[in-house]
């Protein structure tokens, strides 16, 4: 797909980066674009639910390593890191207003750099209601309620009865082990595999996921506390906010990396980054190894021909809100794709442009469902229209490598 450029402005924003014994922190500078897209889960297709992208100009419903550097800007401020990241868009449901979500990924690497393999290219790493808390892959997600003043405690889902005075901070690691053949697997995930310990601590001791490669630590901050006001007239007041894809407990929460680092930039930061305890890359940047612009921003026009953001009758994707079980839903109308997509450069600036249908809007009659158990917490009805709701956005990163 054609990209136009629209402007070559550059405006502020804030990104950092950390490792284990060393890291480096970088919150981006902007999220590039809200959409139904997961060129992972639903190459080529309109996706089942809407995603903040973070990263690289060429994202599209196909990735590869190679369309991705060769991106005409990306919202993280390491300008050398075109890969993109995406996770599913929240939702406050019933009440106008406003959302901030402030984004930040952790690159942590072992002071070790023969240990840690950079991602190779093409390498891509959720529908869950309940939880088990032996899984690592569970464990790796985590809730934040922040409070500045007092204690900030964290939780295994979406905080319940809970005034998050600071917000709500969700945590996800990536797993960072890797069987060192594979860059997909049929389900997204067999190809990486968690450390020996746990989520965030350990060492690759299985044989059949030997190669270490750099652990990212994704933290999106949900600027909650605005709508405590509002929160009586939500559907649930215990617990109002619901994700994209339905889900309002935070066990479904989910998120995805594609690598689009420039050739090499990974392997020296490996070798050469090690600046100080607190993350600052400042070192790498004064060595060459990469360059940093927390002035830069990163905008591209939609693929999906629809409305993802503002007061909307419905999620998009026409997901209903379910909880605690998982409902396999079916749309009954899937919005166009069209093209080609627009680039822009400038602060706040959204790019447009003429644009041609590439795949036509499909209207099915009735749609598909699966219930499996009883939705909406404690068996309530399943809302498959929310009055009003907000969508928030925003997010912080962290890229780690381990030993």
């Amino acid at each position: 797909m054609s990209r136009t450029l629209c402007s070559m402005s550059f405006l502020s924003v804030c990104l950092w980066i950390p490792s284990v014994s060393s890291y480096w922190l970088m919150a981006a500078n902007n999220v590039l674009t809200i959409q139904r897209m997961d060129p992972i889960q639903y190459p080529g297709t309109v996706g089942s639910h809407v995603h903040s992208v973070l990263g690289g100009s060429n994202f599209s419903l196909n990735l590869s390593t190679a369309d991705l550097r060769g991106s005409d800007c990306t919202s993280i401020p390491v300008q050398e890191d075109k890969s993109n990241y995406w996770y599913p868009d929240g939702s406050f449901v019933t009440v106008n207003g406003s959302a901030v979500m402030y984004t930040r990924t952790d690159y942590l690497f072992s002071d070790n750099s023969s240990l840690t393999t950079p991602f190779p290219d093409d390498v891509r790493d959720p529908n869950l209601r309940t939880l088990n808390a032996s899984s690592f892959a569970q464990q790796a997600i985590t809730f934040l309620c922040l409070n500045f003043n007092g204690v900030s405690t964290k939780y295994n889902e979406l905080p319940i009865n809970q005034d998050c005075s600071s917000g709500i901070r969700s945590q996800i690691n990536f797993p960072s082990c890797w069987d060192g053949k594979n860059v997909d697997s049929e389900d997204h995930k067999s190809h990486v595999a968690f450390p020996s310990t746990g989520p965030d601590n350990g060492t690759c001791d299985d044989p059949n996921y030997p190669v270490t490669i750099p652990r990212i630590f994704m933290e999106v901050y949900w600027v909650t506390q605005g709508f405590q006001e509002q929160r009586a007239e939500a559907i649930t007041p215990r617990q109002p906010f619901v994700f994209s894809n339905g889900d309002p407990t935070g066990y479904g929460y989910h998120a995805d990396f594609f690598n689009g680092w420039e050739s090499d930039v990974l392997q020296r930061a490996i070798n050469e980054c090690n600046c100080n305890p607190y993350g600052d890359p400042s070192c790498c940047v004064a060595a060459g190894v990469f360059t940093i612009d927390q002035n830069a921003r990163c905008y591209i026009s939609n693929t999906i021909d629809e409305i993802t953001t503002g007061n909307l009758s419905t999620l998009p994707g026409a997901n209903p809100v379910q909880a605690p079980c998982y409902e396999e839903y079916t749309a009954t109308y899937t919005p166009a794709i069209v093209g080609p997509v627009y680039v822009s450069m400038e602060e706040g600036v959204v790019p447009n442009g003429t644009t041609e249908v590439l795949v036509p809007a499909t209207t099915v009659d009735g749609g598909g469902r699966k219930t499996d158990g009883r939705c909406l917490w404690s068996g309530g009805v399943r809302i498959t229209r929310v009055p009003e709701m907000v969508l928030m956005v925003g997010v912080v990163m962290t890229i780690m490598c381990l030993a």
